[in-house]
């Protein structure tokens, strides 16, 4: 896949979020992938950089045909999930496995739906590319793909909690950080992807850590046991949206689409000049 360098928003992580995935725009870029050429990247780690997943172990997922295509499977961490899903594994489970991280940088990319890629002069490149493009974010030590759509949001799409019931703080925290992405993102940096998407991240290793003990101590430790209802609160996308406000500005979204590139509610003409 090929990406115009003239573009000012020139993505190299391709997120199929929700029903995209299997629309037009993504099974394009997917079929683009699997025909291409092979090659070798650099392993993300001896750019001082973890990758890592979450998946069932016994099956074979988009994100490692990827990994694989540029001859770097062995690179990717898969956290393993196991069927029934707790949905809040993904964020139990990360901070686990971020205790044994040791490079300066982690990433994670959901298995299912994300293609790693770039331009063929970046070929070899890709993962000093991408911490370039990160060290460059207004000094962010944690930088999450961005969306179109409001998801959970607080008129009940992805969500069964109800503002006045058992646990409407978590609907009123929602409400805040509605508001505050709107605010900052759509209202001053005039973003149409100015949603919070937890399919993707790339993060100073220390403040990562950081961040995921503070999220599961003040939010998700308490209601482990409701993760097995992906619509309690949008599996683990509505815990990590409302950290925003507190962390921000540490924390930010890559709301001009500078290394993800979500696809949900994206149509061609959103795309022009980008691809070729």
């Amino acid at each position: 896949m090929r990406l115009c360098k003239n573009n000012e928003a020139w993505p190299v992580i391709y997120h199929g979020n929700g029903v995209s995935k299997k629309e037009e725009i993504f099974t394009a870029l997917e079929l683009m992938m699997k025909n291409g050429q092979d090659w070798q990247e650099s392993h993300p780690q001896d750019e001082d950089i973890t990758v890592l997943t979450w998946s069932i172990p016994t099956e074979e997922t988009i994100l490692q045909d990827s990994f694989k295509k540029m001859g770097i499977e062995d690179s990717l961490n898969i956290i393993p999930i196991e069927k029934p899903f707790n949905w809040l594994d993904k964020i139990k489970k990360t901070m686990e496995f971020l205790d044994t991280v040791d490079t300066k940088y982690v990433m994670g990319l959901d298995a299912t739906d994300i293609i790693v890629s770039t331009d063929e002069q970046g070929r070899g490149k890709l993962w000093s590319n991408i911490i370039e493009s990160f060290e460059g974010f207004y000094n962010a030590k944690l930088l999450w793909n961005a969306e179109k759509n409001n998801w959970p949001s607080s008129d009940g799409r992805g969500t069964s909690i109800e503002e006045d019931g058992m646990n409407g703080y978590l609907m009123s925290a929602l409400k805040e950080t509605e508001t505050f992405e709107e605010r900052i993102y759509a209202d001053f940096l005039n973003a149409t992807y100015f949603r919070l998407n937890s399919g993707a991240f790339i993060g100073e290793t220390e403040y990562t850590k950081l961040f995921y003990n503070k999220l599961w101590i003040n939010y998700v430790e308490s209601v482990y046991d409701k993760g097995f209802d992906e619509s309690f609160f949008g599996g683990d996308q509505g815990f990590v949206r409302i950290m925003q406000k507190d962390c921000f500005p540490d924390m930010v979204l890559d709301y001009k689409c500078k290394i993800f590139h979500t696809f949900s509610n994206v149509r061609m003409e959103d795309i022009d000049g980008i691809y070729e």
